[in-house]
């Protein structure tokens, strides 16, 4: 079922959309639905890769939960679940292991949580592509923890998960091996409606505290209904955040 997913995913998410929509056009031409169909696939292009429409869509996601600036305010916890995203191993002109962007910043407000109140830190998430060999991906975040003075005994790597739905599986196997119930979730903004729905079901008493936020100040100026490489980007990983709550709410609900 995982590799069917991520096939699926391939299928579904950008720029594959617009090539099958496309093909169709050209094997279809003749047709007069086909060529509307060349219409309506330009409108989607041009629409959804322009930053106020990718905006309204990234927005109900950042919002649904506030920042936790004072953990205090969350009562007592036992314990700090941060989700991981991309680690970048050491090879070809890559010349030490690293993590991009969204792990970087996750890994920030966790260590910023832990600086107020330290707990230990769970952090989940594991090799993900299953036709590439592992790389220690989880490792390489645990590093980064350590490497900024959390002490290594408070870090505990959790890497056989492969996606959020494991990996609440798996961080409740090690919440319950400890004793831990209240722990702070940590992830990105956009990424924590989908992880609250499946850890609230899976590893309940789960405290939100997103980081990564990515939604400054509205404002529109003439460029910004232009369709650019920044908003793409955006727009892959927010039509990935809707599919995945889909997804999600299927399989607690009817799976």
């Amino acid at each position: 079922m995982f590799l069917l997913k991520q096939f699926v995913k391939v299928l579904l998410l950008p720029p594959m959309p617009w090539l099958l929509m496309l093909l169709a056009v050209l094997l279809f031409w003749h047709r007069t639905w086909a060529r509307k169909l060349l219409l309506v696939t330009f409108l989607l292009i041009v629409a959804l890769h322009s930053g106020p429409v990718n905006y309204a869509l990234r927005y109900p996601l950042e919002s649904r939960y506030a920042p936790l600036i004072d953990p205090a305010k969350a009562g007592s916890y036992d314990a700090i679940v941060v989700l991981t995203s991309s680690s970048i191993p050491a090879a070809g002109l890559v010349p030490f292991p690293s993590v991009d962007e969204h792990m970087f910043r996750r890994l920030d407000e966790a260590w910023r949580l832990y600086r107020i109140k330290a707990k230990p830190i769970i952090v989940s998430g594991g090799h993900v592509n299953p036709f590439t060999p592992e790389k220690d991906e989880n490792k390489i975040a645990c590093d980064f923890l350590i490497r900024w003075g959390v002490p290594k005994s408070d870090v505990i790597g959790e890497a056989k998960s492969r996606d959020t739905f494991e990996s609440a599986l798996e961080s409740q196997k090690i919440l319950k091996q400890h004793g831990w119930k209240r722990y702070l979730l940590v992830t990105s903004a956009m990424h924590m409606p989908r992880s609250m729905l499946v850890f609230s079901a899976l590893a309940p008493e789960a405290i939100a505290a997103p980081g990564d936020f990515s939604l400054g100040k509205f404002e529109i100026d003439p460029f910004a209904v232009f369709p650019n490489e920044s908003v793409a980007e955006k727009q892959f990983a927010t039509i990935h955040e809707y599919l995945g709550l889909v997804n999600y709410y299927w399989r607690l609900n009817f799976s």
